[in-house]
């Protein structure tokens, strides 16, 4: 029984290790997906691109108390002193208290009580206001699927540098081993050759992979707001943790639904330019309106600023205006061709939009299904020239595969993983994407 123990001992302790390595990979992807967790909601706070259309926001409601101002009435002050060019003539005239008053402060006021003109800005301002809403809520929404599509690339662009410093050390190694078997006669001066070309290869690689690593991690910064010693926690992180964290952010399960068109930010949103538009065609008839309005004044009024306050010449005046438009060279027909042209341009315009939406929407659904395909595929082929490489370098170590064949296999696997990676987060933010416009 003893024996038995002792001989199961080592099966049970590799068991045991394999397990502790495992949690450990585990609570270290958990941890890396918290940070980016908390990095996307620190960053919906100071974004760019969501800072700009709130602000956007908010100047609209600025704009619509701004129309609505012009309801009201408004009053002016106006201060007035005049220069008579005829002063000396008009000496006897002032002594008799006729002559010219140059001095005089009035207050005008005005109120516009029906102004279609007015009428229409005011409904525009508030459709914009509210077209700005949905703007913001389309931006939010669509945030988090940006937010991670940018991050991915940004992961993507360290994989490829980390997988290529892999290739680079089994590179140095080979070479080593290659000018070893050349001096001991075991291996050819092609097999040298190669080895130098091959590091060649992947240095060059690795300097357009780091240039493309920084150039992701900018646009992310540029786009989330956020700093770059925001990303300490996954600067020295290995291939295997970074392959794992891509597959965990990118990890979503597509939904083949047929697309709710009425609930789709993009579909609201051109309902709401047209609702504008529309709105925006009383421009074209604004003057064919009749306008009424109060209007009055009072003013004081005498030949120097200190007559004005002491001995007056008064007038106060209210007047109702109505001004009905008559005639204006036969516009009357033109303009409303402008408008009903102007308004069928809207119609065809938002149709063509709202077709191609729901157009794009098709098309990406069956790219989603051919991803969904590619990337089982793409996996299935990761696992073979994984398989294939480690039987390739077996064979190499006995002196039954050539070095070339080495390396081509390890060429082979490093585009595969990488080509893995792509598609994934290719298919992650195309069925995101998907399911944010499709309004499901």
């Amino acid at each position: 029984m003893r024996a038995f123990v002792m001989k199961m001992s080592p099966r049970f302790f590799f068991f045991l290790s394999s397990v502790l390595v495992s949690w450990s990979s585990f609570a270290d992807s958990t941890t890396l997906v918290e940070n980016f967790r908390s990095l996307q909601e620190k960053s919906k706070d100071i974004s760019p691109e969501l800072k700009t259309v709130r602000a956007f926001r908010s100047q609209k409601k600025a704009e619509n108390y701004t129309r609505f101002t012009s309801h009201l009435p408004n009053v002016n002050l106006v201060l007035k002193r005049e220069k008579d060019f005829f002063e000396d003539k008009n000496a006897a005239l002032r002594a008799l208290g006729i002559g010219v008053l140059n001095s005089s402060w009035a207050i005008q006021y005005e109120w516009s009580l029906v102004n279609f003109n007015q009428i229409q800005n005011t409904r525009k301002s508030f459709a914009e206001k509210d077209k700005s809403e949905i703007d913001v809520e389309i931006k939010e929404s669509e945030y988090p699927i940006v937010f991670t599509t940018y991050f991915l690339n940004y992961l993507l662009a360290k994989y490829k540098t980390a997988a290529v410093e892999n290739s680079l050390k089994k590179a140095e190694t080979g070479k080593k081993e290659a000018q070893l078997g050349f001096d001991l006669g075991q291996k050819t001066k092609i097999d040298v050759l190669r080895s130098d070309a091959n590091l060649v290869s992947l240095t060059s690689k690795k300097t357009s992979y780091i240039e493309e690593e920084q150039n992701a991690k900018n646009r992310f910064v540029e786009y989330s707001g956020l700093e770059q010693k925001d990303l300490d926690f996954v600067s020295n992180l290995s291939e295997e943790q970074i392959l794992e964290l891509i597959s965990s952010l990118s990890s979503v399960a597509a939904k083949k639904e047929v697309p709710n068109l009425r609930a789709s930010p993009k579909y609201q949103s051109l309902e709401m330019e047209e609702k504008i538009n529309r709105l925006a065609l009383s421009d074209f008839t604004r003057n064919e309106y009749p306008d009424l309005r109060i209007q009055g004044s009072y003013t004081n009024a005498a030949d120097s600023w200190e007559g004005t306050l002491h001995n007056p010449t008064r007038s106060h005046t209210v007047a109702l205006v109505l001004t009905i438009p008559l005639f204006s060279g036969g516009s009357f027909a033109s303009s409303h061709f402008e408008k009903y042209f102007a308004k069928k341009q809207i119609e065809y315009s938002i149709g063509l939009k709202k077709q191609q939406l729901e157009n794009d929407l098709n098309t990406t659904l069956i790219r989603i299904n051919a991803l969904e395909t590619l990337v089982s595929s793409l996996t299935l082929n990761v696992s073979q020239f994984e398989e294939l490489y480690r039987l390739t370098s077996k064979s190499y170590q006995l002196g039954k595969s050539s070095l070339f064949e080495l390396l081509e296999v390890q060429d082979d696997l490093l585009d595969s993983k990488i080509n893995l990676a792509q598609n994934k987060i290719q298919f992650y933010t195309l069925s995101q994407n998907y399911l944010w416009q499709a309004g499901l």
